[in-house]
């Protein structure tokens, strides 16, 4: 025997020893089944895959399902089923990924493939080979070398107490900023009845007196005049019962003049004067100036009316 054939007779046998591989035949079909490694360390993956090819159209194929328990072996994970055609031939292939925890010498499982025949009817099961793989702990240290003690490292602590202590003055001086500009800005309470050297009944015709002097030409003239027309009655009714009522809206004070015994007509008189001075300040709609004097006639009239009829408003 020449060199160069015993070069590659060992070149096929170091192949083989590399990569383990079996293969079982019958009539047209054929099971092969690789591991691409046959020496593990305990906890390592290694690839199991098995291969079947059978003549086209010729047979049904049952795949094997892998069992939820394998001896000495766990199931890490699994390819989905591959299917090919090549040279009249239809290719099946699966690959398991699988591991051991037991030390020692195990073959992998023997799983069957079923084939049955479409021209006969006949059934055949063939098995896939057990390749043996050798799992083994890590290799001991056999140098017998003695390994230095690493040194003691210092670790640094770090005390976050006057951290902690900064913290809590500075929220402390936030939140006292925080209520002395809060107080600062608050708004002194209105007095419940506004101060005033006249009666009720005298001021609020003296203020008529100078609302009647306004220009009702001009459209800022309009919305002054009735803003202020709306404020004389309020400050007056407000003097009155005693209560601050400039903040009620026209709704609040048509229902008091109603509790308080007010007749129908003269509240929906006063409604009417009301409602106007309501559409100028938030509408922006511009009365004529009779109709803006017409309010000032209606809001006259309830003050006389109020004044004349004392009694039957309740404080």
């Amino acid at each position: 025997m020449t060199k160069r054939k015993t070069d590659k007779i060992l070149l096929c046998i170091g192949i083989a020893a590399s990569l383990s591989f079996c293969s079982q035949q019958s009539q047209g079909q054929k099971i092969q089944t690789f591991a691409d490694k046959k020496d593990i360390l305990i906890g390592e993956q290694f690839h199991y895959k098995v291969k079947v090819s059978f003549p086209r159209d010729a047979f049904k194929v049952n795949w094997f399902s892998v069992p939820d328990s394998i001896a000495h072996f766990e199931v890490v994970d699994k390819t989905k089923l591959d299917s090919t055609k090549d040279e009249g031939n239809t290719i099946y292939e699966q690959t398991l990924i699988l591991t051991s925890f037991d030390s020692g010498k195990w073959n992998t499982p023997a799983l069957p493939v079923s084939f049955k025949s479409i021209i006969n009817g006949s059934s055949e099961d063939l098995v896939t080979d057990s390749i043996p793989i050798n799992v083994s702990y890590s290799p001991p240290d056999s140098t017998n070398e003695l390994r230095d003690i690493k040194p003691i490292i210092k670790v640094s602590i770090t005390d976050y107490t006057l951290y902690y202590i900064i913290g809590g003055i500075v929220l402390l001086l936030l939140v006292i900023i925080f209520l002395y500009l809060y107080f600062k800005k608050r708004k002194k309470p209105k007095p419940e009845v506004p101060a005033s050297k006249l009666s009720p009944y005298n001021e609020a015709m003296e203020e008529i007196k100078k609302l009647a002097k306004y220009d009702l030409q001009r459209a800022d003239g309009i919305r002054s005049y009735h803003n202020k027309l709306a404020e004389i009655f309020k400050r007056y009714l407000g003097r009155r019962q005693n209560k601050n009522l400039l903040s009620k809206t026209t709704g609040d004070l048509l229902i008091r003049m109603t509790e308080n015994g007010m007749a129908t007509v003269h509240v929906s008189e006063l409604a009417t004067a009301l409602r106007c001075t309501d559409a100028v300040k938030f509408a922006k709609y511009i009365p004529l100036s009779s109709e803006s004097m017409d309010c000032l006639q209606k809001i006259k009239a309830t003050i006389d009316l109020v004044e004349h009829q004392t009694s039957n408003i309740k404080p």
